[in-house]
């Protein structure tokens, strides 16, 4: 019996889906343990953006930035245009969700974007390369979006918010750089450590700042609850749309690309600027929500681009 149940709990441990809960549940119902994992916010999330930058090979990364226009214009729209516009969209139709939405929009890339690239047939370079621009991006665009469209939904200035990006994604991704140059040979060998380590810093990092806001959000848990994720998975679902049309000139598989890399946002960072800078819980809940819609709607994209769309292409 145990033999046959070793498997599944090992399966169920890797999973962002049951790890992100169980971090949410400890979070939200034991806060008064939870609560001494929020100091340490800054701290993990500098682990895991080194973690990730430690599997980022600069070479291939180089080779890969040929499509000068694409990426451009790739940027511009994910880190800039469109956060604006979904602030805008949202604020004229579900101004309760507003902020969330605006957060996440303005997020880089998130480091899975390759591998889920990947499972719907798309390039995998042109979402490392995505990935590692609007990362080394993010701390200037991000700010600066905030600060202009929800300035006064933030406990701090963007000058704050800003020095704290460099923080956690520049100095994490300079050092992993540093590391890889002298020891790629070990980093190679125990590359298979990082994904669990990271998971288990994720789920450290969303419990300690829940905490913070448990009695908040638990008062009006249910509607909250509800009404978030009808809104994130439409948010998911225009995204994943939309994201196919910004590149229109490219590649079928491109276009891809950039739907997932658009959709997939890093909502680890989303989650640790939420529950660092922003007063309103809900901000903080919409940051951790997002796997859902994330999880159930990715499967059906790559149905549609393999089969409707790109049936050529990516077959």
């Amino acid at each position: 019996m145990t033999a046959r149940l070793l498997p599944f709990f090992i399966q169920l441990v890797q999973s962002y889906i049951f790890l992100i809960v169980a971090a949410l549940v400890i979070g939200l119902f034991l806060p008064q343990y939870a609560i001494y994992l929020a100091p340490f916010a800054t701290l993990a999330l500098q682990a895991i953006f080194f973690l990730t930058s430690l599997k980022l090979d600069m070479r291939g990364v180089l080779a890969a930035a040929r499509n000068i226009k694409m990426l451009v214009s790739a940027n511009v729209f994910m880190l800039v245009l469109l956060p604006a516009a979904v602030f805008l969209l949202a604020n004229a139709i579900v101004p309760e969700m507003a902020v969330a939405l605006l957060l996440l929009a303005s997020m880089p890339t998130g480091m899975t974007a390759p591998l889920l690239t990947e499972v719907v047939g798309g390039k995998t370079d042109i979402a490392l390369v995505l990935t590692l621009t609007t990362s080394l991006l993010a701390p200037f665009t991000v700010p600066f979006v905030i600060g202009l469209f929800a300035g006064t939904a933030i406990t701090v200035g963007a000058w704050t918010m800003f020095w704290s990006l460099i923080k956690v994604i520049i100095v994490p991704f300079v050092l992993a750089q540093g590391v890889r140059a002298v020891a790629n040979g070990r980093i190679r060998r125990i590359a298979p450590m990082f994904k669990p380590i990271s998971l288990l810093l994720l789920c450290l990092l969303i419990a300690g700042v829940v905490a913070k806001q448990a009695d908040v959000i638990l008062a009006g848990f249910g509607e909250t609850i509800a009404l978030q994720l009808l809104v994130l998975f439409a948010f998911v679902a225009l995204l994943l749309a939309l994201g196919y049309f910004v590149a229109f000139w490219r590649h079928c598989a491109e276009r891809a690309t950039v739907s997932v890399c658009m959709t997939f946002m890093n909502f680890t960072l989303a989650i640790y600027l939420a529950g660092s800078f922003f007063a309103d819980p809900r901000v903080l809940l919409a940051s951790v929500l997002i796997i859902f819609p994330w999880t159930l709607l990715l499967l059906p994209f790559r149905a549609i681009m393999r089969r409707l769309v790109c049936k050529k292409s990516l077959s």
